[in-house]
């Protein structure tokens, strides 16, 4: 890309932001440890929707699976299966947060381009600059009282991220060449809004991406301590029933973007691939607080109406798990009834597919409609709602009666929630804004669950 090519003949660049921090070493190098990066920042970091309980901690990565195959004519994802080892009790549906680290080439590079090789791992700890201007700067939580260049950059910093205005018009004061300052601060101008929305919002370059582009740009290490954004765990649905394996381990479902791919995903990638029986690999993981998308031994006698879209099938896997071995171990026990609607790009793309035909053949699941996405009549999940409109409405509206939908928060599951609004509309004669009312009165209810993603 030319970056000459994004240029204006007048702007007026963002306001900078300032470094106030500054990175202090010492004579010798750090100590391997098996705890680093945020996890030796102690009690005073907080792990997003962390339950109380349970501090991170490594488990092995005991098994991997390869789900579903990467298939670039019907733009299908590679997704794998990964069996990890457990430390805490869960119920089908509960997340867990994954610990994700920077790809090796990514803060080999850095480390290069900020002309710290040499002191990679050299013990060094960041302190506020003499004389601080800013009253409020202060130590990033998320940074080891005591670490090296390496571990920040492997473990505490983000470099895979969408760089705000004010960011580029810094980075723009540490380039030495006049095309790259000239690009920086032009792209963090008011003026240069459409460039800006192209480069960051539409093609989405990152952070990692500027740099490449601006190969002179040697922003400070203390810089990027200071104003870079934390790199945070990903959330994850335990795709298994407790009873399979007695809590000792749980399973979790990824998906493999094949164009920049997600710092997680690359990084659980590149862990299945290393590891062998000799030598097996390990994450940091936590169990994230439990909310009403679970499945438990106290919903066996209610019905399900649930709905997944791609990998979104992940918790429902372990719903109908866990309802098949309870029923297994109480057999007499009254069930509820379950419904699942699935959509896929292919019917290759469907997880455990065979899985799910044997629970529709057993009984376990009353009703599973499946569409998909691509091929000569591609079709979608609120279609199948819609034919089901009358049915769907009866059995949703019934006392013991739960939905719950799975899919990407950003498009898919508004899309199904206009469907069942339109569903509602049908079935019980309602104007759009009686069946809107009644969508949020289920949702208040308890009675219409989400899990979704961005």
């Amino acid at each position: 890309m030319d970056i000459g090519a994004y240029k204006l003949s007048e702007y007026i660049p963002a306001k900078p932001l300032v470094g106030n921090l500054e990175v202090c070493f010492t004579d010798g190098e750090q100590r391997h440890t098996e705890t680093c990066g945020q996890l030796k920042c102690g009690d005073i970091l907080k792990f997003p929707f962390a339950r109380t309980d349970f501090q991170p901690s490594s488990v092995e990565i005991k098994e991997s699976k390869v789900l579903v195959a990467a298939d670039k004519a019907t733009e299908t994802k590679r997704v794998v299966e990964l069996t990890l080892e457990s430390t805490f009790d869960y119920q089908p549906g509960d997340t867990i947060g994954i610990l994700p680290t920077n790809k090796l080439e990514q803060v080999e590079s850095m480390l290069n381009r900020l002309e710290l090789l040499d002191q990679a791992d050299t013990t060094c700890h960041l302190k506020l600059v003499f004389n601080c201007s800013n009253k409020n700067a202060k130590l990033p939580a998320h940074i080891p009282a005591t670490t090296t260049p390496r571990e920040i950059l492997t473990h505490c910093l983000s470099l895979n991220f969408a760089p705000q205005k004010q960011l580029l018009s810094a980075l723009a004061g540490f380039t030495s060449d006049d095309k790259e300052r000239c690009f920086l601060s032009c792209l963090s101008s008011k003026q240069a809004t459409e460039y800006y929305q192209s480069l960051i919002l539409e093609q989405g370059l990152l952070f990692i991406d500027i740099l490449e582009l601006c190969v002179n740009c040697r922003p400070p290490l203390a810089f990027l301590a200071e104003h870079l954004p934390r790199l945070l765990p990903r959330p994850y649905s335990i795709a298994n029933s407790p009873l399979e394996a007695g809590n000792r381990e749980l399973r979790v479902i990824y998906s493999l973007l094949s164009l920049k791919p997600g710092v997680t995903t690359s990084m659980l990638e590149a862990a299945t691939q290393e590891s062998s029986p000799e030598h097996t690999k390990k994450v940091v993981i936590y169990p994230r607080i439990s909310n009403l998308f679970r499945y438990t031994e106290r919903d066996v006698g209610r019905n399900q109406i649930l709905i997944a879209v791609g990998t979104g099938l992940a918790p429902f896997l372990g719903f109908l798990a866990h309802k098949e071995e309870l029923l297994k171990q109480q057999p007499q026990q009254a069930s509820g009834q379950t419904w699942l609607y699935i959509g896929a790009k292919t019917q290759e793309a469907v997880l455990k597919r065979e899985k799910i035909m044997a629970w529709q053949e057993s009984s376990l699941l009353e009703r599973l409609r499946m569409c998909y996405s691509r091929g000569e009549s591609p079709s979608y999940v609120q279609q199948m709602l819609e034919e089901d409109c009358e049915d769907l409405v009866e059995f949703l509206m019934k006392s013991e009666t739960v939905l719950y939908i799975c899919a990407d928060g950003a498009k898919i599951s508004r899309s199904i929630a206009s469907g069942l609004c339109r569903c509602l509309q049908k079935a019980m004669h309602l104007t759009e804004e009686e069946a809107s009312q009644l969508l949020n009165t289920l949702r208040k209810q308890g009675k219409y669950r989400e899990d979704v993603w961005l």
